[in-house]
């Protein structure tokens, strides 16, 4: 069979690159790798549906009555910060601390995105929300409140005679709206804030600190938690004189309280000493903490027979009964701070987070905690590997390496003169590292001798990135372009031809850099992709960008898809990040693709690293932990395959699809006499040949993706993956 070398994959495969995109996009997304768990700070439940609002993952919710795994809701949200959530029967809304409101009525295809509705609201900070009819809610802000009668679309003040605008929270009574206030204490209206009855005795007005109330439908009581305790009154749904009790006695001393909530016989109370319960007929309160990982709860409520909680760091815990033991519940809550991650193989994966370091050597299914001898665990800032070890940098710890998969961790910080390591980046035995003020130094790994490899980079220069290329070295800075030197060398040299002297272009921003094949590539903060030969000789600095474009619902968010964040090379891909999304590139940038649907990525934090194993491309994101697409769900690109008239990705298939490298080629609906079969790997080596004859196969392969092509008389290739587990 001749082979032909003139085109690459790209060209021929044109045709199976979109069947391909297309046919998973309505059924394949980037999911939730985990670690999971992380901060509530609202929780709402529609039948059986329960939504949880976080500190700065957006929201999630479970449509499952057993809430046995989660979905996050980020796309379309301006911020993660939520602080109410409210559901109207019809639609869900979450606020936000600092971007106001959104609706989730937003549809592509089956996946659903948030709308931003804050036309009339002046306040962006908003702290509550009650539903009141399916389209009619008011919104407590930091400065007042607000009303909508048409679901959104427009919002509409609702202060009247009311004097303190702080608003913390929001209950609805009957006709009856009831809000506290963070200095004022408790108010409410009965004309949905035309008039404010001040709803007060001496217990709770214009006392700091009122920041969450309870109203009991079954009993027509209001529980109101300020910083004195917890205050009980009746008739709360006609009285206008209310009269409260302090029921904070049984409660333990200096508790800081977050919500309460109730279930028509049972008050709740959540604190940072766990969860109290009382009967609501003669109140005297017990802990129920039993199963809980930790008593820093945010969030109780009722649920079914049983309830939920949402804690500070550890996630949502159940009850499957009022007083059973909690379990932990959060599957695919992906929601921790994570600040570095690394990933190898087959199946490693590393990820540092706010509460440590995890360790999964099965492809994220199950972490381990790796800290022992990590000091400073809780502010590792990068993660990378050389050879066998595994290095991470911290914020106040230096470096320190692990032979054992994290089970065991020593300081490499000999000859290093500071201790705020901010990234780190490995090649042929070296170590590089890059400190919190921008110095750069470099080691062996055998043993730490860290010394300065600063020479020639102008002073305060602020470095990003580094990538390898023919015994060089690709620096990226912001603000002063790129830089090289070799291996060996000792002085960097500036290398910016091409870029533009426009400051507003941002050419000269590098947030990442990459190196494939010939190319050298910068990822630039506003100008996207630029790329050149490598030949030092002839770099040359273009865009990569003019027909560069956003994933569509990025696109549809106003997400900057030219504002790259991270970089990565794997799989005959260069792959580029920005907030909201990941982008893909086979043929040196001149066209972009999707890298994968990410209808799950958040729509609000940075995409701040790109790696891989052998079958898949994780991300990470600062405040929703890590997530992953696999690499078979990407349009493969190979090189070097045959020239052909016509391209069929459809008719030749593989049986068993996944499989362990035994499989049979089904060629019925193969048109013409096959002249030969060619198997590739996904860098597009030829792995073998066989004659036209060939339908069983049984190959030693590692795990990975591979194609296999088959060329007939009549000049056609067809072409289909194989998965080998």
């Amino acid at each position: 069979m001749k082979k032909n070398t003139i085109h690459t994959i790209y060209t021929i495969l044109m045709s199976m690159l979109f069947i391909s995109i297309f046919s998973i996009s309505s059924n394949a997304h980037f999911g939730s790798k985990g670690p999971f768990g992380g901060t509530i700070t609202c929780t709402t439940i529609a039948a059986d549906t329960v939504y949880m609002g976080t500190a700065e993952g957006g929201v999630f919710e479970s449509t499952s009555a057993a809430l046995v795994g989660w979905r996050a809701r980020p796309v379309g949200l301006k911020s993660g910060k939520i602080t109410a959530i409210a559901h109207t029967g019809i639609r869900l809304y979450a606020a936000t601390a600092d971007s106001g409101i959104f609706i989730l009525n937003g549809y592509v295809g089956t996946d659903r995105y948030w709308n931003k509705i804050n036309n009339g609201l002046t306040n962006l900070h908003v702290t509550s929300l009650v539903a009141i009819d399916a389209t009619t809610l008011m919104a407590g802000t930091v400065n007042g409140l607000f009303l909508t009668t048409n679901s959104g679309a427009s919002w509409t003040a609702v202060n009247g005679n009311l004097q303190h605008l702080n608003v913390s929270g929001m209950k609805k009574a009957g006709t009856r709206i009831f809000i506290s206030t963070t200095d004022g204490g408790i108010y409410a209206t009965d004309n949905n804030g035309t008039s404010w009855i001040d709803f007060n005795d001496s217990n709770t007005s214009n006392v700091d600190g009122t920041i969450a109330l309870s109203y009991n439908t079954a009993t027509d009581q209001l529980l109101v938690l300020n910083t004195n305790g917890l205050f009980v009154t009746d008739a709360a749904s006609t009285s206008s004189a209310p009269s409260y009790s302090n029921v904070t006695a049984d409660l333990p001393s200096a508790t800081v309280f977050y919500s309460v909530s109730n279930d028509g016989t049972q008050w709740y109370v959540a604190s940072n000493k766990g969860i109290y319960v009382s009967v609501v007929a003669e109140i005297s309160w017990s802990a129920a903490n039993t199963g809980l990982t930790t008593l820093n709860v945010k969030t109780v409520e009722p649920f079914k027979t049983g309830l939920v909680c949402g804690t500070v760091n550890k996630g949502i815990f159940k009850t499957t009964s009022r007083f059973d033991p909690w379990t932990a519940m959060n599957v695919n809550f992906n929601n921790l701070k994570t600040t570095a991650m690394h990933t190898s193989g087959v199946a490693f994966v590393v990820a540092a987070t706010e509460n440590g370091v995890y360790v999964s050597k099965d492809l994220a299914a199950n972490y381990v905690t790796a800290n022992n001898g990590l000091i400073d665990s809780l502010n590792v800032t990068d993660l990378t590997m050389g050879e066998s070890l595994l290095f991470a940098a911290t914020k106040n710890g230096g470096v320190y390496v692990t032979a054992d998969s994290g089970r065991n961790w020593t300081v490499f910080n000999t000859g290093l003169p500071t201790l705020n390591i901010k990234k780190l980046f490995y090649s042929d035995y070296v170590l590089y590292a890059i400190d919190a003020a921008n110095k750069l130094y470099k080691t062996s790994i055998t043993t730490a001798n860290w010394i300065s490899i600063q020479t020639g980079l102008p002073t305060g220069v602020e470095l990003t990135s580094m990538a390898f290329f023919n015994n060089n070295i690709l620096l990226g800075t912001f603000g002063q372009g790129a830089y090289i030197k070799s291996k060996t060398g000792t002085t960097w040299n500036s290398y910016n031809t091409g870029l533009s002297n426009w400051a507003d272009v941002h050419d000269w921003d590098v947030t990442s850099v990459a190196a494939a094949g010939n190319k050298i590539y910068i990822g630039t903060e506003g100008a996207g992709v630029l790329v050149s030969d490598s030949t030092l000789a002839s770099i040359h600095w273009s865009s990569a960008a003019s027909t560069q474009t956003a994933i569509p619902h990025t696109a549809l968010m106003r997400l900057n898809g030219m504002k790259i964040q991270a970089m990565g090379v794997y799989a005959g891909y260069v792959w580029a990040s920005y907030k909201g999304g990941l982008l893909a590139t086979s043929d040196n940038g001149v066209t972009w693709i999707a890298g994968g649907n990410q209808f799950n990525l958040p729509s609000y934090t940075d995409v701040t690293k790109i790696t891989f194993v052998t079958t898949r491309v994780f991300v990470t994101t600062e405040n929703n932990g890590l997530y992953s697409n696999a690499l078979s769900e990407i349009p493969t690109i190979i090189t070097g395959i045959l020239n052909a008239s016509t391209l069929n990705t459809t008719a030749l298939q593989v049986a068993p699809n996944p499989n362990t490298g035994s499989f049979k080629l089904n060629t019925d609906n193969v048109v013409g006499k096959i002249t030969g079969i060619v198997i590739y790997d996904y860098a597009g080596n030829i792995k073998d040949t066989f004659d036209g004859t060939q339908k069983e196969f049984d190959l030693n392969y590692k795990q990975g993706m591979y194609v296999v092509l088959i060329k007939t008389d009549t000049d056609a290739v067809y072409t289909q993956k194989i998965v080998i587990q």
